[in-house]
């Protein structure tokens, strides 16, 4: 069933002249298919995007995320398609598992792999300052390892990159230096949703709650929360943060600081997303042997 709903989020275009404006969102359960006259700026693509695997999709500004579940042979197959796009980048990321996604509604959907386009008007936000570090101009395929897909079985064609969180890490680190503040406060909730284990990435985010920007800020303060209790360490800077804040801001460091200190334990979830990346940096290390 396909559903738009409306909501207040802040959009690049307009970020300068400090106002907000509405944005749409939909979303499809199932594998309803999809028209290419929406999908023109990627010809070749409508096989993976129509993939009989697809269990979800949404849609927010025109930046769309696909998500599939499957076994490694489905994926394998997927993969496959997603090699014969048409793109100058073609690029793969192999990460940490299980996942899952929410409907509008709450329910929980279980996925294996996704697929991620930015356009419309979120593609606006890969021409700012280092945006392109933060946002991919080009069709991203994401594999999580962890439940159905086994990662010894994952056959990559030859004409695609293979990146791990590293990667990914590496470029948003470097686009948190951007001179324009949307990147900056957006990507701080992207470094910490990349990986929530990731003390490095904790403390680059805790370095923000001394933005010049207070929108920048906030967006910390909110992506602090994420960590859960492995920002505990974070919570003096927080208290710090509110002793200039405004009414919000101060509003978002309280309930971040709640939410830090309610959070449940996850040292043994932390073991196995460190075994799981380990492993992954295996496969990986012996893709780039062979292809030398």
């Amino acid at each position: 069933m396909k559903k738009t709903i409306f909501f207040l989020i802040w959009v690049s275009l307009f970020a300068n002249l400090n106002s907000q404006c509405r944005a749409a969102a939909t979303e499809v359960v199932g594998n309803k298919l999809f028209h290419e006259v929406n999908y023109k700026d990627w010809p070749g693509i409508m096989p993976v995007i129509n993939d009989m695997n697809r269990v979800y999709q949404i849609w927010v500004n025109g930046c769309e995320n696909f998500y599939y579940e499957g076994r490694t042979e489905d994926l394998n197959d997927c993969l496959k398609k997603f090699a014969d796009v048409p793109a100058d980048v073609r690029e793969v990321v192999i990460r940490p598992g299980p996942a899952e996604v929410k409907t509008f509604k709450g329910a929980r959907i279980p996925y294996d792999w996704e697929l991620i386009i930015v356009g419309g008007i979120s593609k606006f936000l890969t021409t700012l300052d280092r945006g392109s570090k933060i946002w991919s101009k080009y069709p991203t395929f994401v594999i999580y390892i962890g439940k159905g897909i086994a990662l010894n079985e994952i056959q990559i064609p030859a004409n695609v990159q293979v990146l791990e969180l590293s990667d990914l890490k590496r470029r948003y680190v470097e686009g948190l230096l951007s001179g324009d503040k949307t990147v900056r406060g957006w990507g701080a909730s992207r470094l910490a949703r990349l990986d929530l284990y990731d003390e490095d990435s904790l403390e680059r985010v805790v370095k923000l709650l001394k933005d010049e920007d207070e929108w920048v800020r906030l967006n910390a303060v909110g992506a602090l929360s994420l960590f859960g209790e492995k920002a505990r360490s974070a919570i003096p800077a927080l208290r710090e943060c509110s002793k200039t804040a405004n009414e919000t801001l101060n509003k978002r460091i309280e309930k971040s600081i709640q939410e830090i200190e309610n959070a449940k334990n996850k040292t043994g979830l932390e073991k196995r997303h460190a075994k799981l990346l380990s492993q992954i940096a295996t496969f990986v290390k012996k893709l780039k042997e062979q292809e030398h």
